[in-house]
C-alpha cells in the first residue's frame, strides 16, 4: 500500500505490500477476520445470558466470565475491518455513496430488525402486549442492534477521518490520544473518592473527539498497511492474553465486591479488549501475508463472511426459540454447553442469513 509502512525485525522501516487480495478482489483475511468474528459474537450472546443470572460466587459464573472475556475482541474487529476499507487512499467513498447506499442500508436494517424483534418481546411469550412499549423498543432497538447505530456514526464521520489519514502521523496522533481518554480514563472513574474528580473533570472538559470508536476505525486502516515482524507479534500475543486475564480478573473483583455482576471490564473501549483486538487483527493479517485457503476451508470462511452481516441480524431469533423450549447454556459445563450452542445458533442463522440475502430488491438491505 503506497505510503505505508513495514516494521520488520531490528527496526527497519520499508513500505508495506499492497493487500494480499484473492477471490475477487476480496481482502483473504479480512474474511478470516469476519467468520471468527462473528462466531465469536454469537458467543458472546450464547453465554451472556446465564453470566447475567448466575451467582458471581459461583463457579460457572467465573467460566462464563473467561468466555465472555476471550471473545469480546470481535466487535472491535469489525470496526477496524470497516476502517481497513472506508479509509483506504486506493477506494473512493464520497459523501454521495454514504448517504445514497451504506447509511440507508444501515438504517433499514435497523428500522426492520427492531420492528421484527419489538414485536416478539411484545406480543410473544410474556410479552406485555401494550403498543407503547412497542413503540419504545422500535426506536431503542433491540440490544445487539447498536452496533448498527455505531457504525453510521462512523460512517458519518468517514469523510473527516479520510482526512485525518492522509498523514500517518496525526493519524497515529489521534489513536494515542483515544488511548488515555477513551480507554483508560473512564475506568479511573470508579475509584473511590478520586474518581467522581475525574468524572467531574472529564465530564466539564468534554473532550468527546477521540471518544467511541473511532480509534479503531482508524486502527484498522493503519495496520492493514502495517507488516510486524515476529518480534512484535509476539508481544503483541502476550498483551492479548494479558488482556483477557485482566479483564477476568478485573470483572471479578468488581462485581464480587458489588455483590452482583459488572460489565466495567466488559466495555470494548477497555484496554482488556482492545488489547485482544489488535492481536487478533495483527496475527490475521500476518497470516495472510504467508497463507491462502483453499478448498473447502477456502469455501467455508468466504460462506461465513459473506453471511457475517445477516448472522449478526438475525441470530438472537434463533436464541430465543431455543430460549422458549429450555435450550440454554445450563445443560452442561460452560466449556462444553456454550460451543454447542453457538453452532445450534450458527446453522440455522447462516442459512437464513443467505435465504434473506436472495430476496430480490430488500434482500441486500436486511442481510
Amino acid at each position: 500500500m503506497p505510503g505505508s509502512i513495514r516494521w520488520a525485525n531490528g527496526g527497519t522501516v520499508t513500505e508495506a505490500p499492497e493487500q494480499q487480495r484473492t477471490r475477487a478482489g476480496r481482502v483473504e483475511y479480512f474474511d478470516v477476520l469476519r467468520a471468527v468474528a462473528i462466531v465469536a459474537v454469537v458467543g458472546i450472546h450464547a453465554a451472556i445470558t446465564e453470566w447475567h443470572q448466575a451467582p458471581v460466587t459461583a463457579q460457572r459464573w467465573e467460566e462464563l466470565t473467561w468466555i465472555n472475556a476471550a471473545l469480546r475482541f470481535c466487535v472491535p474487529v469489525f470496526f477496524m475491518i470497516s476502517g481497513a476499507l472506508f479509509l483506504s487512499p486506493h477506494r473512493a467513498v464520497t459523501v454521495r455513496e454514504l448517504f445514497r447506499k451504506r447509511i440507508p442500508r444501515i438504517l433499514v436494517a435497523f428500522a426492520v430488525w427492531s420492528l421484527v424483534y419489538g414485536l416478539i418481546e411484545v406480543y410473544g411469550p410474556g410479552g406485555s402486549g401494550s403498543f407503547g412499549e412497542l413503540v419504545t423498543r422500535f426506536f431503542q432497538g433491540h440490544f445487539h442492534l447498536w452496533f448498527l447505530l455505531a457504525l453510521t456514526g462512523l460512517y458519518l464521520a468517514t469523510p473527516i477521518l479520510r482526512l485525518v489519514v492522509r498523514e500517518r502521523r496525526v493519524a497515529w496522533y489521534f489513536v494515542w490520544l483515544a488511548l488515555p481518554f477513551a480507554s483508560v480514563l473512564p475506568l479511573l472513574t470508579r475509584v473511590p473518592v478520586a474518581g467522581e474528580v475525574l468524572a467531574r473533570m472529564l465530564d466539564d472538559m468534554r473532550f468527546d473527539l477521540v471518544l467511541g470508536y473511532s480509534a479503531y476505525f482508524l486502527l484498522g486502516y493503519l495496520l492493514s498497511g502495517a507488516v510486524l515482524g515476529r518480534g512484535a507479534l509476539i508481544a503483541l500475543a502476550v498483551a492479548g492474553v494479558a488482556g483477557v486475564v485482566g479483564t477476568v480478573l478485573g470483572t471479578v473483583l468488581v462485581s464480587r465486591a458489588g455483590g452482583e455482576w459488572d460489565e466495567l471490564f466488559f466495555g470494548f473501549l477497555t484496554p482488556g479488549v482492545a488489547a485482544p483486538a489488535i492481536a487478533v487483527f495483527c496475527l490475521a493479517q500476518a497470516w495472510g501475508e504467508r497463507h491462502s485457503l483453499s478448498g473447502g476451508r477456502g469455501r467455508a470462511v468466504v460462506f461465513l463472511a459473506g453471511a457475517s452481516f445477516g448472522i449478526y441480524l438475525v441470530h438472537p431469533l434463533f436464541q430465543w426459540v431455543y430460549r422458549q423450549f429450555g435450550f440454554t447454556t445450563e445443560f452442561a459445563p460452560p466449556f462444553l454447553s456454550v460451543p454447542l450452542l453457538v453452532i445450534a445458533i450458527m446453522v440455522p442463522s447462516a442459512l437464513a442469513a443467505v435465504a434473506i440475502q436472495r430476496i430480490p430488491g430488500a434482500g441486500k438491505y436486511l442481510s
